[in-house]
C-alpha cells in the first residue's frame, strides 16, 4: 500500500492569515473652475497653489473674459512705453504704482549735502523729467543719493586742490618778499579796499576768492599798483576844502589806502602816508 507524504501539522507552524479586500478610498471633493452660468466659481483659484499670493487680485474676476481682456492689456503695456504716448504712460504708471503726479515724487534733499550741491529748483525739475518718463520714485531717490555722493567727494576734492593751491602762493611770496611780507600784504589789502570804495565793489569777496588767493601774480599785481600810487602826488581836485578831506580820510577813515601807514610808524610806507597828510592838511610841499 503506497503511502502519501502528508506533512504533519504541529502549533508552531504558521497560519496563513485570511485575505482582506482594502475599502474604496473617498476621493476628494474638487471644487468646479465654472459654474453653470459660466462665470468662475467662488475662490475657485484656490485649488492651485501657486495663485495664492495673487488671491486678492483674482477674486476681483468673476468671469473668464474679463481675465482674459486684463491679460491682454498685460501684453500690450509689456515693455517700456513710448514717452510721448500719454495715453499708454499714464496707463503704465497706474500699473506699476507710480505717482500720478509730478509732485508725488517730492525727491528729499539727501542728508549731508552742502549748499553748494543741493538746488530746489533742480530737484523739482528732475521730478518731472522723472514723471514723464515714468521712473520709480525710489529709483529717482537713489540716483539723487548717488549723485549727493559723488557731489561731496568731488568738492572736498576740489577743496583740498585750492587749499593747496592757496599754501603753495602763500609760501612763494614769502619767500620773495622776505620780511617784508606781512606789510606787503597790507597793502595790497588797503589798496584793494580803497579801490573797492571807490568803485563801489565788494573787496572782501574778491579776496576770499580761492583762485585769486591761490594766484601769487594778483597780489604781485596789486602790490606793484600800489607802489604807484605812492609814486603819484594824490589829487583831489585842487580844492583846498577837497584836500583837508582828504587828509581827515588819511587819519580817521580805516578805508583810505594810506590811513594804517600812517597810523603805524613801523609801517614801511609811514614816512610817505605821513607827507601826503602834511600836504594836504597843511599846504607842505613835498
Amino acid at each position: 500500500m503506497m503511502k502519501h507524504n502528508i506533512p504533519e501539522i504541529n502549533d508552531d507552524m504558521p497560519v496563513a492569515a485570511e485575505t482582506v479586500a482594502p475599502s474604496p478610498e473617498i476621493a476628494p471633493e474638487v471644487t468646479p473652475l465654472m459654474q453653470d452660468d459660466g462665470s468662475f466659481s467662488p475662490e475657485w483659484y484656490s485649488r492651485f497653489e501657486e495663485l495664492q499670493p495673487y488671491a486678492a487680485t483674482l477674486g476681483k474676476f468673476r468671469r473668464p473674459e474679463a481675465l482674459a481682456k486684463s491679460y491682454a492689456m498685460l501684453e500690450r503695456m509689456k515693455g517700456y512705453p513710448d514717452v510721448n504716448d500719454a495715453r499708454r504712460m499714464a496707463a503704465f504708471r497706474t500699473a506699476v504704482g507710480l505717482p500720478e503726479q509730478a509732485e508725488g515724487y517730492a525727491i528729499p534733499r539727501p542728508e549731508n549735502t552742502p549748499d553748494e550741491l543741493w538746488d530746489p529748483a533742480l530737484a523739482a525739475a528732475l521730478s518731472q523729467v522723472a514723471y514723464e518718463y515714468g521712473v520709480p520714485a525710489t529709483a529717482m531717490g537713489a540716483l539723487c543719493e548717488k549723485y549727493a555722493d559723488e557731489g561731496r567727494r568731488m568738492l572736498a576734492g576740489a577743496r583740498e586742490a585750492q587749499a593747496a593751491a592757496i599754501a603753495h602762493a602763500d609760501a612763494e611770496l614769502q619767500q620773495e618778499w622776505g620780511r617784508s611780507y606781512e606789510d606787503n600784504m597790507r597793502t595790497v589789502g588797503d589798496f584793494l579796499t580803497h579801490l573797492g570804495v571807490r568803485a563801489g565793489v565788494d573787496v572782501a569777496e574778491l579776496t576770499a576768492n580761492p583762485a585769486l588767493r591761490a594766484n601769487a601774480d594778483f597780489a604781485r599785481l596789486m602790490f606793484a599798483a600800489a607802489a604807484l600810487l605812492e609814486e603819484a602826488p594824490l589829487h583831489t581836485g585842487g580844492s583846498p576844502t577837497d584836500s583837508r578831506e582828504e587828509a581827515r580820510r588819511i587819519a580817521h577813515d580805516p578805508t583810505h589806502p594810506l590811513h594804517d601807514a600812517y597810523m603805524r610808524t613801523s609801517h614801511p610806507r609811514h614816512r610817505y602816508a605821513n607827507e601826503q597828510y602834511d600836504r594836504l592838511a597843511f599846504g607842505h610841499p613835498l
